[in-house]
């Protein structure tokens, strides 16, 4: 370590990634969208689970923190830098789309122990170590590493889960650290150092909404899941008693009743899903949630019972409605499969939205044609279509990694936009597709009557709505009225 860097650390902040400009953080601007869309998109602020954990580890070792989110926040430089002058240690995940603000801002740091935590990090080690952007990067689960990392620092050299440069400016590689099993043993993260109304979902029409994660790892191999490394298929849950407890706080202390339940893919067990729900209705709590889940796996009386604890949306990946393609994504399922189940979650009564993914080598017009065509079929509430992308830990990843450019920090990494088509179709193209796709869907008459639908339901929601599913395809509408008035 460098010799500025030989301090024990005791205060450390926490920061969710931001756009770096002169005065004030503008939250208007999506770094992904903007490309595209040439214009802000926002159909939602997530809370930044993963650091609030980080900071619960910390908080009851008896370390101070703090956790800034200067996005969701609209936090002024002055007030950031202030923060970050309090602190010993800078804790921040990488962020591609925030790449260049993140390297300002830790520049201006160097006298810190900068920690660039989890996601994409570890596989770009050497372009964050070598542009000295980062001091030491966490691979893996956090909690246990950030500390022992914070505890034992600067003598790092032992710690499991980290990469870090050497006093001779390389990098070294530490062993990973073993899964965490129990996660009941896990405090619950922390809320109280982030107002709980800057974070909110589409689902829930703007109103607060709190993130909760229920389980870890998922026992399916998709190829393109950024997860795979980190959990290993390796699934593992918290008690219902534990998680109602936290949904139970939230809701008496941060006075929020909405929540995503942030699963990999919270419907693997029917029984762990169904505990849940009695625990929240033998509380009568009376929140709502949504999930992310496999259509295949759908049980019509696990749905209702979904419901009646407060579900409002299940949300399914089914990328695509080609089983060539579902084959080569190794989504271990048939297009008939998801669509059984998609049909009995709407005999249940339960609202629902899809994710497609373009862009397999296989991918067609026709094929693309027919996932559309499969969208419309089903009629969900939302729909995303989004390029296939070899995500950092991922297996994709893994077989295309030496024809990757990682020296750049892979800064054209998301799901809209890819630098590696792996079809027919180039960048240009799939991205022109997206916005086709987009099109055909949000700008139809059965959505319009989709929406009608929901408008009878609930009149009070019909602007939000409006102006939410605008934004989410505003991209979309810019290349209609391109299109309509040159032609």
């Amino acid at each position: 370590m460098a010799e500025n860097k030989t301090l024990k650390i005791q205060r450390v902040l926490f920061i969710n990634p931001f756009l770096y400009h002169s005065k004030n953080i503008n939250i208007g601007i999506d770094p992904v969208v903007v490309r595209h869309a040439g214009q802000a998109i926002k159909t939602g602020v997530t809370f930044p689970i993963g650091l609030a954990y980080m900071a619960a580890m910390l908080l009851e070792s008896g370390y101070e923190v703090k956790l800034l989110d200067p996005l969701a926040e609209c936090l002024p430089l002055d007030e950031i830098y202030d923060a970050s002058c309090w602190s010993d240690a800078i804790v921040m995940p990488y962020s591609p789309g925030h790449k260049e603000g993140i390297k300002r801002y830790f520049s201006d740091f160097r006298q810190k122990v900068r920690i660039v935590s989890g996601g994409i990090a570890p596989y770009i080690h050497d372009y964050l170590l070598g542009n000295d952007i980062a001091d030491i990067i966490i691979k893996g689960e956090p909690e246990e590493t950030i500390v022992e990392l914070v505890r034992q620092y600067p003598n790092v050299s032992d710690v499991k889960g980290i990469i870090f440069r050497s006093n001779s400016n390389k990098p070294v590689i530490n062993p990973r650290r073993p899964l965490i099993m129990d996660l009941d043993r896990l405090p619950f993260p922390v809320r109280h150092l982030t107002n709980p109304i800057h974070y909110w979902d589409i689902s829930f029409f703007g109103q607060p909404t709190a993130w909760i994660l229920l389980s870890r790892g998922c026992s399916f191999d998709c190829i393109f899941c950024a997860q795979f490394e980190i959990n290993q298929r390796a699934v593992r849950r918290r008690s219902p008693k534990n998680i109602v407890d936290e949904m139970e706080q939230v809701v008496k202390k941060q006075k929020v009743k909405n929540f995503v339940f942030f699963d990999e893919t919270f419907n693997l067990s029917d029984k762990f899903v169904i505990d849940v729900c009695d625990e929240i209705i033998k509380r009568n709590l009376k929140v709502h949630w949504w999930c992310s889940a496999r259509p295949d796996l759908v049980r019509f009386d696990v749905v209702k019972r979904m419901k009646e604890s407060g579900c409002i949306e299940m949300r399914f990946g089914v990328e695509s409605a080609n089983d060539e393609i579902l084959r080569y994504l190794n989504k271990d399922t048939t297009v008939e499969k998801m669509k059984r189940g998609i049909l009995l979650t709407k005999q249940a009564g339960m609202n629902f939205s899809l994710q497609c993914i373009f862009g397999s080598p296989m991918e067609s017009e026709a094929t693309i044609k027919n996932t559309i065509n499969f969208a419309r079929q089903m009629n969900p509430l939302f729909v995303s279509f989004n390029v296939l992308t070899p995500l950092p830990g991922s297996r994709l990843f893994a077989q295309l990694k030496d024809k990757l450019n990682l020296e750049d920090g892979l800064k054209n990494f998301d799901i809209l936009h890819t630098d590696y088509p792996l079809g027919q179709f180039s960048s240009q193209e799939l991205s022109q597709i997206i916005k086709d796709a987009y099109r055909q869907y949000y700008f139809s008459h059965q959505f319009a009557r989709r929406i009608l639908g929901e408008f009878l339901k609930n009149p009070a929601t019909l602007i939000f709505l409006l102006r939410c599913l605008f934004t989410q395809a505003g991209f979309i509408y810019r290349s209609i009225f391109k299109v309509q008035s040159s032609s």
